[in-house]
């Protein structure tokens, strides 16, 4: 039995591996775009995170945002998928850190994530915890062995799935950020 759990531990592991690039290339590719069609949103959710002078913000927004679409190709043709991977690493982690200094800061900013609109996500637990999500699929899918692949068909599904599961987990903790978790706060509310 302690056989067939790790034949079927170890199939499952290289599907959700071997489907990460699919779950990059989607998210990378439509923050891109997203990004590309509101440059000047996005160019003032940089300048909120404080890290760039002012004059860069525009110039780097374009930048980031042709990378993001640029890695999502990259991550969809086969034989530049490594090269893809390393690139969604850097941006996922760039992000992560920026992230990761406003909330030091206590800043309460637009993330940017999804091209600068601070109605849709401020930075913070839910942003950060994406953004993790994302980096480990990187790193998961830069370790799958290409040659274990499983078929197409399997690797949409499972992608799909990742993809569902990354939002499900951050709108969770968005939602959990503002639950009471102290018997204090639960008695403030209700006086």
């Amino acid at each position: 039995m302690g056989e067939w759990h790790g034949a079927h531990g170890g199939l499952a592991m290289r599907i959700l591996a071997s489907s990460g690039y699919l779950v990059l290339a989607v998210v990378l590719g439509f923050s891109g775009a997203v990004k590309l069609r509101h440059p000047l949103a996005f160019a003032a959710a940089i300048d909120g995170y404080r890290i760039l002078p002012r004059s860069l913000a525009r110039p780097a927004a374009l930048a980031i945002a042709l990378a993001e679409v640029g890695c999502a190709a990259l991550l969809a043709a086969g034989w530049t998928r490594l090269a893809g991977l390393a690139v969604a690493g850097g941006l996922v982690g760039a992000f992560l850190a920026a992230m990761s200094l406003a909330l030091a800061r206590g800043q309460r900013i637009g993330c940017g994530c999804f091209g600068g609109s601070a109605d849709l996500d401020t930075v913070g637990l839910p942003s950060v915890l994406r953004a993790v999500l994302l980096e480990i699929i990187v790193v998961t899918s830069a370790l799958a062995r290409p040659a274990a692949a499983p078929a197409p068909g399997v690797r949409v599904l499972a992608a799909a799935l990742m993809l569902v599961l990354v939002f499900v987990l951050a709108e969770t903790a968005r939602l959990l950020a503002g639950w009471p978790t102290t018997a204090a706060s639960l008695a403030g509310e209700r006086t």
